[in-house]
């Protein structure tokens, strides 16, 4: 049950490991408490199967859960050094771009109009609509 996000992490692996290492201390208490303690022999290991039992699968989960957590820095380190080198680019190209400043296209300066000439423009175009708008009358009837 690994839910995987985005491309190569582990959703709670972490927690996982740590649940794990909480049951396996759970486990050797069970143990340290148990029979074959007390005695001081493997014989009775019948007597304190629940413990084994249940420091067996928690070991397993444990080394699962520690393989996603080397992978999971595996891939996290891959992922930085891809963005090191991204950013390392782009600092080259801003370099280089930097010392190219006076080869780089200039937006050029917006017109600057006077009232008259815009009072001007704005009256030629309202005669250019209305004489379209007689013409298309004229056409019409």
């Amino acid at each position: 049950m690994t839910e995987r996000t985005g491309e190569g992490y582990t959703e709670g692996a972490e927690f996982r490991f740590l649940g794990n290492l909480f049951g396996a201390l759970m486990a050797c208490a069970g143990l340290l408490a148990g029979t074959m303690v007390r005695e001081l022999s493997l014989d009775y290991w019948l007597d304190d199967i629940v413990p084994l039992l249940l420091l067996a699968l928690t070991l397993r989960g444990m080394v699962k859960s520690a393989m996603e957590l080397a992978k999971d820095s595996i891939f996290y380190e891959e992922q930085k050094k891809q963005v090191l080198d991204a950013l390392a680019k782009q600092e080259e190209v801003a370099a280089t771009m930097s010392g190219a400043d006076s080869e780089l296209p200039r937006i050029a300066a917006k017109p600057k109009y006077s009232e008259a000439e815009v009072l001007e423009a704005v009256s030629k175009r309202i005669e250019q609509q209305r004489e379209e708008g007689l013409k298309k009358n004229k056409l019409m009837h």
